[in-house]
């Protein structure tokens, strides 16, 4: 499968918003490129791998509810929790220290749009949180697939997760990332 430039990147923003959508209403905070530079330990250059994704299910059991320490008592069956997994092939590491080719990388704010999953479907509890994001003021460029995507390591072995919603950036602006990185 072939899929055009326009494709994946079309495919990469929407996969970073699936996971909100189950929660009452879901404000952001957005913050600065400066501020998101800071708080990502990891950032990267990459291109999409092909697949650029892959969709998993997680099935809500009594040992994940543990693992999460949510001790409420569930009234309902909890639909399964569907994520999608971006794959990504490192191209240059520009800040952290990664050693692997390939990346797979959670939705920002995994653990919490989990848990509140279980806890609107199993208990009827519905929570607005609020969520940091970044908002490239460039679009992304079409015509080359490479991307700067800011990270940090997710609890999850062996992944990483997506800094804030929205957390990447146009290769246009590697300079002045890394002059900001420069600057920590």
């Amino acid at each position: 499968m072939n899929l055009s430039k326009s494709a994946v990147v079309s495919s990469l923003l929407i996969f970073i918003w699936i996971p909100f959508l189950c929660m009452s209403q879901v404000h952001y905070q957005t913050i600065s490129l400066e501020e998101l530079v800071r708080s990502s330990p990891y950032i990267f250059l990459v291109r999409a791998e092909n697949p650029s994704f892959s969709v998993t299910k997680i099935k809500i059991h009594s040992k994940l509810l543990k693992e999460l320490g949510i001790q409420e008592k569930l009234i309902k069956k909890v639909p399964d929790f569907e994520r999608r997994i971006g794959h990504y092939r490192i191209q240059e590491v520009l800040k952290g220290s990664w050693d692997q080719k390939s990346i797979s990388v959670l939705p920002a704010n995994f653990i919490n749009s989990l848990e509140l999953h279980i806890l609107y479907y199993g208990t009827g509890l519905s929570v607005s949180p609020i969520y940091l994001s970044y908002n490239s003021p460039q679009n992304l460029n079409e015509e080359n697939q490479d991307f700067i995507i800011f990270l940090h390591r997710s609890s999850r072995p062996a992944m990483f997760e997506w800094t804030t919603v929205g957390s990447l950036e146009s290769i246009d602006r590697k300079e002045e990332i890394l002059n900001l990185i420069s600057k920590q």
